[in-house]
């Protein structure tokens, strides 16, 4: 996911999407502490609080308030200078203290939530301006807040086009001053994060130089306007190309490795597990020889049609890993070629949501969905992702966006990366992204009244829906139960597993690349070509690895505590809405919304 959805690179890239807030209109406010007692009492500071917050974040991050659908303040480009930075932070601290004040037990039930969410976001914030420093060590923040503030203007259609158009003319004029932030800002990154942007930056320039021009066509009388300040902003993204590549990239040393301290306090506000570090990674080599087993027993039968042999009769373990990966091989040749992986999502969406129709699962959102290609300076660190639009702008598209193969792969990536993502995978992935995974659960969350639980959702909560998803539709029969399609959901499920081991082995552990690449590659099946992109996602992306494994196993948990509760009047459908209307809560909060007596 994006828009901080996709985590850091994610909490490193995109943190500050946290942090979107309100505009001052009486109806915008009225959302942003829905849950709040008119009477006054702790109810009343906590309004009056969050009201502030939201406006004061709100008017220091223009960009990511576009995302969040507050419009005002879209002709203004985020301020990056040390001296707004320094203030944002001390800001930030006593917002902390303010909210630490309150008399939670004089708080409503809803409010004692969104209090909590608040200051945990205030504390991640806190943690990745002040202690990680990701303005200084991570250049990725600058090309997706530009990429952001551009995109967001001319991707989504929530005003008229000339005035967006006029609002990206405004910010492109900016564009100087954020690169002279941001080269004043930049000291000794990891040589990864310098790498990557390097790549996204081309990426932008291809945005201003090619998709920019194409909308501003579509309204002759702006396209003037968009080219000078285009020229403006190329003249600046250049300048910026040339010192990532002539001059930091060279003195790019840092550290990637956040080390056992920070990555716990990292991971405690990212999952909000009561499981520690230790649990899970416990907890998802366990699940690896459980899943090796079940792998097993479902590829027999096909190994069986595949070669007419029968398996060995008491196979050791790699006998039956061996069996295992032959079978996997042989579904892997099934694939779409490059120019038809967008075309195969969309079959896929459609078959997807044909069966979340005839099974009841949930109801389907009217909120349009569109299937495209990503746009080039988001791509690199994942497949697939869905755009999901702010809390503000209801009934905007939603943007299920696939990367195309990179071009610059050989002949031997472009096959290892075809065979990961084969058609049985592409199901998969288009489940989890959008139906009934992201897309469905978003759309659910953003009709949420409280503001703070639709900008500050939690990690583990969307991305453990988007595992759950995958492990409902195929618990419920989908593709008529076929073993390929059942055999590729475990492989996908060990995928989630050794995200978390090698998340917290190489950032508490000192894990190597080599020690990553043979558990990916091995335990995990997968192709050379995923299991590098997963490397490096661990690397730009420290903690997000582990929210799909610890939030798919809380999102269980709740089902099973329902179904336990509930008994014969457990309706897999109302539990689905219930828990999604809540909001992305961590599972903890979840769970006490839910079972609220």
């Amino acid at each position: 996911m994006r828009n901080g959805k996709d985590g850091i690179g994610g909490a490193m890239i995109l943190r500050k999407s946290f942090v979107i807030a309100l505009g001052a209109s009486a109806a915008l406010l009225a959302i942003a502490c829905a849950g709040c007692d008119k009477g006054g009492g702790e109810n009343a500071k906590f309004e009056r609080l969050t009201k502030r917050y939201f406006r004061e974040n709100f008017r220091t991050n223009p960009t990511l308030a576009t995302w969040a659908g507050e419009h005002r303040y879209d002709h203004d480009l985020d301020d990056m200078s040390r001296t707004t930075i320094d203030a944002e932070i001390a800001e930030w601290k006593s917002y902390l203290a303010a909210l630490g004040s309150l008399e939670t037990a004089g708080l409503s039930p809803d409010n004692r939530i969104d209090a909590e969410i608040l200051a945990n976001n205030i504390k991640l914030d806190i943690l990745l301006y002040e202690d990680v420093r990701t303005f200084e060590a991570d250049p990725m923040l600058y090309t997706n807040l530009l990429g952001n503030s551009i995109y967001y203007l001319i991707a989504r259609d929530f005003a008229p086009l000339d005035e967006r158009l006029d609002a990206a003319a405004d910010r492109l004029l900016k564009f100087p001053l954020a690169v002279e932030q941001a080269m004043a800002n930049l000291s000794n990154p990891p040589k990864p994060y310098t790498e990557m942007a390097i790549s996204q930056n081309r990426g932008l320039i291809a945005l201003i130089e090619r998709d920019l021009p194409r909308e501003a066509e579509k309204a002759p009388g702006k396209k003037k306007k968009i080219e000078k300040a285009a020229n403006v902003a190329l003249d600046a993204l250049h300048g910026f190309q040339t010192f990532l590549e002539k001059d930091l990239l060279d003195r790019s040393l840092g550290e990637y490795r956040l080390g056992d301290e920070v990555y716990r306090r990292l991971t405690d506000g990212l999952l909000q597990s009561d499981m520690s570090s230790e649990e899970i990674v416990a907890a998802a080599y366990a699940e690896i020889e459980r899943v090796h087993g079940e792998m097993y027993e479902l590829a027999v039968p096909l190994f069986k049609d595949m070669t007419g042999t029968e398996p060995p009769a008491n196979p050791d373990r790699a006998e039956r890993t061996s069996i295992v990966r032959q079978v996997l091989d042989e579904i892997a040749k099934d694939h779409p070629k490059p120019a038809e992986l967008l075309d195969a999502c969309k079959a896929a969406y459609a078959e997807a949501a044909a069966f979340v129709r005839e099974r009841d699962i949930i109801t389907i959102p009217q909120e349009p969905v569109e299937i495209a290609w990503a746009p080039d300076y988001s791509r690199g660190l994942s497949i697939v992702a869905l755009e999901a639009p702010g809390p503000l702008d209801r009934g905007m598209e939603y943007r299920f966006v696939v990367s195309p193969v990179p071009e610059d792969y050989d002949q031997k990536e472009l096959d290892s990366y075809l065979r990961e993502y084969n058609s049985e995978m592409i199901r998969l992935v288009t489940i989890h992204e959008a139906m009934p995974g992201h897309y469905v659960q978003f759309a659910f969350a953003n009709r949420n009244p409280s503001m703070v639980r639709g900008v500050c959702f939690n990690s583990a909560f969307v991305e453990g829906w988007g595992v759950y998803s995958m492990d409902l539709m195929n618990e419920l029969g989908f593709r008529e139960g076929d073993a390929r399609f059942d055999l590729t959901w475990k492989k996908f499920y060990l995928r989630v597993l050794t995200n978390a081991i090698i998340d917290s082995g190489m950032h508490r552990e000192g894990m190597t690349e080599s020690e990553a690449l043979r558990l990916l590659t091995g335990d995990g099946f997968q192709e050379e070509s995923e299991a590098a992109i997963k490397w490096r996602r661990a690397m730009v992306n420290p903690g997000y690895l582990s929210t799909y494994f610890s939030g798919y196993l809380e999102i269980r948990q709740l089902r099973l505590e329902a179904e336990e509760r509930l008994g014969g009047r457990f309706s897999l459908k109302e539990f689905h809405e219930k828990l999604l209307r809540q909001g992305a809560l961590s599972p903890r909060l979840a769970r006490e919304a839910m079972f609220r007596e």
